[in-house]
């Protein structure tokens, strides 16, 4: 059911912004940059000594460009990005880091003339945990996963937008007990510019 809902998220994303080539709306290329932070910390691994290597699964960095279309008409804007986000950790005798990459669609209400709502859908892609350990190197890959985030922004100019954005993402280990799943909630700071 999640996998059919975020088909139909993508391509009604699409169809709002590949009808701006046939209006008078704007249609723009975008570029982010976020920092999260999360609350959920998520083990990896376990040293020789019995120390976890562990991190915050939703924080830290994360970059992408896509495209902005807002309605002529309408108080409306309509995003989809393509983003790296990554989360790398250090300490002790072990590392590990965390990275993925989220496809994302948001639709926002622009009624307020420097402020914005938004909510919207991610489908994240490869996953993959790949930790140090002692020495020893291994890799973890996860499902891809479906998240949701709620977002509001402010217009710092009519280019660049600085948001702060609260996302939910649940990930599950593609081999049954190679890793704990973690349902990760995150809250990060991002800034759009748009071209």
């Amino acid at each position: 059911m999640n996998k059919r809902f975020m088909q139909y998220a993508m391509a009604l994303a699409g169809l709002l912004i590949g009808g701006a080539a046939f209006a008078a709306d704007t249609f723009s290329p975008v570029v982010t940059g976020a920092v999260s932070y999360s609350g959920d910390e998520w083990q990896v691994a376990t040293t020789s000594a019995g120390r976890p290597v562990t991190f915050l699964g939703g924080g830290r960095f994360k970059v992408g460009g896509g495209v902005l279309w807002q309605s002529s008409q309408y108080p409306v804007q309509a995003s989809a990005l393509v983003n790296y986000h990554y989360d790398p950790r250090a300490g002790g005798s072990g590392s590990a880091k965390f990275s993925r990459i989220p496809l994302e669609a948001m639709v926002y209400y622009t009624g307020l003339e420097t402020v914005r709502f938004g909510v919207g859908l991610s489908y994240v892609l490869a996953p993959k945990v790949t930790a140090s350990v002692d020495g020893a190197e291994q890799s973890i890959r996860f499902k891809n996963a479906l998240g949701r985030s709620f977002e509001i922004g402010y217009a710092l100019t009519p280019r660049l937008w600085t948001n702060l954005r609260l996302s939910s993402e649940k990930y599950k280990a593609k081999v049954a007990g190679a890793a704990q799943d973690a349902d990760v909630s995150s809250l990060s700071v991002n800034l759009s510019y748009l071209f």
